[in-house]
């Protein structure tokens, strides 16, 4: 199990928490499989002389395209071959009225400089003669026709990425590492660091120094992030839930034998998961202090009986004891804590179907390790260091978990069965308020990772800081593969079909981007003009109407004498680069770009996004279908809406099953019910006022933002009635064992394992508020609301009532009894 645990891999992509034959996964896989999956390193070289950067930059291309193209894909040092392209086709992207204004006025030009030759009189009057045809002429009206340049055109000089101060100069390289790929990111990174030195940078310049941005950096330090959360939450709970049982029991052994029993629970658990799903997501990878925190109570609820009857027992009696008085009340809370997991196993929604299943089967694992191993881990230290007995500071220690609340419900029991009543009436209506509005969670951000200060945030403000200068890099929308090219333009037709249809302010994408935007409009009709215009132009220098000096330069600005249309086929490899398949082929892929001025991090939007393109049919009857981070995005938020009430309901059903079959007396089984809906609307109702303001200045003094759930916080509902009703069973259980008059020995002796069975559990949870992802947070802080309540209502606020009817129950039946013995005095 432990061989089959260390194999598991962590897949953080968000297409991982849906099931494989969604159609949003399936037409994103297949879209992945015929684009390259590049991820791209940006070198910042600083320095500070130009020519030297530049001559670094030559070289170091050289050094970097030759280590293969199995790790690095291309080099992008500049716009050289872009902008030699564009130069030589320039007139072609000029529009048509431009250029047969040009050619308007060449040929005007030129018929007025023959007749002015000939001694005509051309009787112009107050007309203004045409502009003669210099060198000077043409470079004004080259100007004219540059192509404007565009929002993230690069702003680089001398077609290099040179930022235009020359402070520094960017070289992009793309490669096929994926962004999960730690290991081969590692060895391209090593592979590219030992090219900067085998170059030698100071040789051109000795101020030179590099950095590295890209999500080539981003990505596998996000990864990286990720993976080191997980650890250090799990290292963090695993060292708080362990710390708490030694406070309890103060005792090393029962700490050892303790944690090799759950940690043989938890091995079980996480080899089975690498048999039966063999990954871990972003939901899944934060389990293992959850895990830890649930799976040791029942070794907590088994020693805690054990080490009260080893006071006057020997070991096998004291172990007799204990299984025979423990394992229907912790088989019962496995059973219902698997229920609550399992409940996930129900649902579409791949995260939460693989939450189940390692959370069930942790419950099951571990309770099957608690009671084949903790009876041989402690007759097996017994024969080697007997047990000694408590000493007094250790019992009043435990004892101090329990008696605070014996005290209060032998003492006020009436008072806290009241408050506890009003206070769960309270919660109620928060709850009510809660449900009645949309309680999901549709601001993406909340997936974000915090991380100010790291290599993430220095990569991405460094990236900011080049993206003026290498532009925008490829597309920001999401590609639509067609299966044939002749397909792309009347897919883009449709799709801007469906925006015109959209009123305005609620567009649901800005354009559509296709190759063939790459390419001049109307080109038939420009080149026939282009080469009369040129026609003219030769035959004023023929003429000798154009000095020799002015020809020698306007003849390399003339459009070329075999002028003719281009195609994808002309296009530069830098210019095509987002519509190039893995096999080659270009202009396959239709780019649908987002709304400006509407926020990607706002689901809404998403979901309205994603169903603008989701299914396009065209003329032809053929339907393309789109996907890619909206459509999941939008799926994960469906799937929640579709799920969490199935997942909640088969959930309560299951546990209501398992307390129903555990006690089979209605007193006690509503008993149960009643102590976990009162925990249920307590952690609800802290949902609800999670960041609640107060003021008094409007109608409404009390402000509820409420805590929304998202695809992960929203697990804790279904949980907490699962492991919330652990507690009044197991309370419940010894209850009924001693008798309706010992709940206060109940809460002394068994209550005080069931607080610490919570507070293992509350610490559990708690440790995943110091990861840095906010969505993993609100998960921690919902579960803890829910522990909390529902150990508060299950030994205080159950065992009130419970002694508030004994006492009542026992005065009818003295006053009964009195009353008898009156009657027959």
């Amino acid at each position: 199990a432990a061989f089959g645990a260390s194999q598991l891999k962590l897949k953080t992509a968000f297409g991982e928490l849906l099931p494989q034959g969604k159609e949003s996964v399936i037409v994103a896989n297949k879209v992945n499989e015929r684009l390259p999956a590049a991820t791209t390193l940006n070198i910042v070289i600083h320095g500070r002389e130009k020519e030297a950067l530049k001559r670094f930059v030559d070289e170091l291309s050289k050094s970097i395209q030759a280590i293969g193209p199995q790790k690095v894909g291309t080099v992008d040092s500049g716009t050289r071959e872009s902008d030699a392209f564009l130069r030589k086709y320039r007139y072609l992207y000029a529009s048509l009225p431009e250029i047969q204004e040009l050619r308007d006025t060449l040929v005007d030009s030129y018929e007025y400089e023959v007749s002015k030759a000939a001694g005509f009189d051309l009787g112009l009057d107050d007309e203004e003669a045409p502009p003669k045809i210099t060198r000077e002429w043409v470079e004004e009206k080259l100007k004219k026709y540059e192509k404007t340049e565009a929002e993230g055109k690069p702003t680089g000089i001398d077609g290099y990425y040179l930022e235009p101060g020359g402070t520094f100069i960017v070289m992009l390289v793309r490669t096929p590492v994926a962004t999960g790929d730690l290991d081969r990111n590692t060895e391209v990174l090593a592979l590219i660091k030992e090219a900067i030195e085998r170059t030698n940078p100071k040789r051109f310049d000795p101020t030179i120094t590099i950095e590295f941005a890209g999500d080539f950096i981003t990505g596998a330090e996000q990864y990286r992030h990720v993976k080191n959360d997980l650890s250090h939450v799990g290292l963090i709970g695993v060292a708080m839930i362990l710390g708490v049982v030694f406070l309890f029991y103060l005792r090393v052994r029962t700490l050892i034998v303790m944690a090799l029993t759950i940690g043989i629970g938890v091995t079980w658990t996480f080899g089975f998961a690498y048999a039966s799903i063999g990954s871990l997501n972003s939901s899944t990878g934060f389990l293992f202090s959850i895990v830890i925190g649930n799976g040791i109570n029942f070794g907590i609820i088994y020693m805690a009986r054990y080490l009260e009857a080893r006071r006057t027992a020997d070991v096998v009696e004291s172990i007799r004891v204990a299984h025979h008085e423990t394992w229907i009340a912790t088989l019962s809370a496995a059973g219902a804590a698997m229920v609550a997991y399992g409940s996930l196993v129900v649902t579409g929604f791949r995260g939460f179907k693989h939450f189940g299943v390692i959370g069930g089967s942790g419950m099951v694992f571990c309770w099957v390790a608690t009671y084949l191993f903790l009876p041989a881990l402690l007759v097996l230290s017994e024969r080697l260091v007997p047990v000694r007995r408590d000493s007094e500071f250790a019992a009043s220690l435990r004892a101090v978990y329990g008696r605070p609340f014996a005290y209060l419900v032998g003492r006020f029991p009436r008072a806290v069965s009241i408050v506890g009543v009003a206070v769960g009436i309270v919660c109620l209506g928060f709850t009510i308020q809660y449900l009645s509005v949309d309680p999901i969670e549709y601001d993406n951000r909340i997936l974000r990772t915090d991380t100010p200060g790291s290599a993430i945030d220095v990569a991405q403000k460094l990236d900011d800081l080049v993206e003026p200068v290498t532009g925008k890099q490829g597309h920001t929308g999401v590609a639509i593969m067609v299966d044939r090219i002749e397909q792309v333009l009347p897919l883009k037709a449709a799709l801007e079909a469906k925006r015109a249809q959209a009123p305005e302010g609620r567009k649901p994408f800005e354009k559509v981007i296709t190759i063939f935007d790459l390419l001049p409009a109307g080109q038939e009709e420009k080149i026939p003009l282009l080469l009369e215009a040129r026609k003219v132009v030769v035959k004023a220098h023929q003429r000798k109407l154009i000095s020799k000096e002015d020809w020698a330069d306007i003849e390399k600005e003339l459009p070329p004498e075999d002028l003719r249309p281009i195609g994808i086929a002309d296009l530069p490899d830098q210019a095509t680069r987002a519509f190039t398949e893995k096999d080659g082929a270009r202009g396959r892929s239709v780019y649908v770009l987002p709304s400006k001025g509407r926020s990607v991090w706002d689901a809404h939007y998403l979901i309205e996004w994603a169903a603008a393109f989701r299914n396009t049919t065209l003329p032809d009857g053929s339907v393309v279908k789109g996907s890619g981070n909206p459509v999941i995005f939008a799926d994960l938020i469906l799937s929640i809406v579709e799920d969490a009430p199935k997942a909640i309901l088969v959930s309560l059903l299951g546990t209501l099953a398992v307390i129903v079959i555990t006690f089979r007396k209605r007193g006690l089984v509503l008993a149960a019910i009643g102590s976990l809906a009162l925990g249920l609307f307590g952690m609800v109702a802290v949902m609800a006022l999670y960041k609640a303001r107060v003021d008094f200045s409007g109608g409404q003094w009390l402000q509820l933002e409420g805590m929304k759930l998202n695809f992960l916080n929203f697990v804790a509902l279904p949980i907490s009635i699962g492991v919330g009703a652990d507690y009044a069973v197991n309370l419940l259980e010894r209850y009924r064992l001693l008798g309706p008059t010992q709940i206060r020995r109940v809460l002394t002796e068994t209550g005080g394992a069931v607080v610490l069975c919570s507070l293992t559990t509350t610490l559990g949870y708690l440790a995943l508020t110091f990861s840095a992802n906010r969505a993993i947070v609100s998960f921690g802080i919902a579960a803890v609301a829910g522990e909390i309540s529902c150990i508060l209502a299950a030994v205080l606020v159950l065992p009130a009532l419970l002694e508030w009817r004994a006492r009542r129950m026992m005065r009818k039946t003295a006053a009964s009894a009195a009353a008898g013995e009156a009657q027959r005095t």
